[in-house]
């Protein structure tokens, strides 16, 4: 069962944010493009445009799943206090690698919002279910189940 909600969580997460990666990219409320890095770094630059997209989403699925297991061991801390301060700093590198340099002349508020409400997904679940199994295994009465019969 954990399995599956670990697959689920990571798979759904990924896929829900790679969507909004497009639709940031469609409104322009994003300066650069989210496939860009195949140019800058000159990696699969002549692929089709539906790989790029292909690699960018395999890239986040494995950011998603150590993300989720991060949380799992981290299920004391409030998640939406992490998942801000996370998502600020993941903009900020996004953003200072895209600027080149220094200081930060534009911060995009609405990838920060996004990166934050997808990683609020990935930690609350993590924690949750982390929670769940530590409750499953305390020590319960012999025959609890039966009690009420």
């Amino acid at each position: 069962m954990r399995l599956q909600v670990f697959f689920w969580t990571v798979f759904c997460s990924s896929i829900t944010f790679i969507l909004s990666l497009k639709i940031l990219k469609i409104f322009k409320f994003m300066k650069f493009s989210p496939i860009g890095w195949t140019k800058k770094y000159h990696v699969f630059s002549d692929s089709h445009v539906l790989v790029k997209w292909f690699i960018l989403w395999v890239f986040l699925v494995a950011i998603a799943a150590i993300l989720y297991g991060m949380a799992k061991l981290l299920k004391m801390v409030r998640m939406d206090f992490m998942s801000l301060v996370v998502a600020v700093m993941i903009v900020w590198g996004i953003e200072w690698s895209v600027q080149n340099t220094i200081y930060i002349h534009k911060f995009s508020i609405p990838l920060a919002v996004v990166i934050a409400l997808h990683l609020l997904w990935i930690f609350e679940t993590a924690s949750y279910h982390a929670k769940i199994r530590s409750l499953d295994s305390r020590n319960k009465l012999p025959n609890s189940s039966n009690v009420l019969k």
